[in-house]
Formats: structure tokens, C-alpha cells, sequence
């Protein structure tokens, strides 16, 4: 998802709120944007700037797997 630390708790509130379809149109489409833009701009990235953008998403990916352990919720669990 689009939802990088620090400015990741819209996405679950975001995703637990509508129905299901507009969430996946949104999932859909925030997810294939977030990845065709950085594909597109990855290249123009320094090593430092893209150090920063690997160690991000790391620690994004592993912090919203650690959350979504903690649900209750379906949709919540699904939008980590």
C-alpha cells in the first residue's frame, strides 16, 4: 500500500470504513501507483536516497506485519 512510516495510520481507518469494493478499487489502485511511480523515478535516486527508501520500507513492512498480529478485526487485519 501507499501508507510508508511515519504517515501510515490513514490507511487502516481509510480501508476499514468503506465497502469492500471501493476498498479494493482503492487497495488496487494505490498499490499499483505507489509501485509504477517509484519504478519510474528509482533510477534518478542517489545511493543514499535509495538506502533510505530500502531501510523505510523494511521497517514499514515489518512494523505493519507486527500490528496486524495484534487485530481483531478482518478488514483492519487486511489493510496492514
Amino acid at each position: 500500500k501507499s501508507a510508508q512510516f511515519p504517515l501510515h495510520t490513514w490507511l487502516p481507518d481509510a480501508m476499514e470504513g468503506p465497502t469492500a469494493v471501493s476498498a479494493l478499487i482503492h487497495a488496487a489502485t494505490m498499490v499499483a501507483a505507489g509501485v509504477f511511480l517509484l519504478a519510474r523515478v528509482y533510477t534518478v535516486f542517489n545511493a543514499d536516497v535509495k538506502l533510505v527508501i530500502t531501510i523505510t520500507g523494511t521497517f514499514t513492512a515489518f512494523m505493519a506485519a507486527t500490528i496486524a498480529l495484534t487485530q481483531n478485526d478482518l478488514k483492519k487485519i487486511l489493510a496492514f
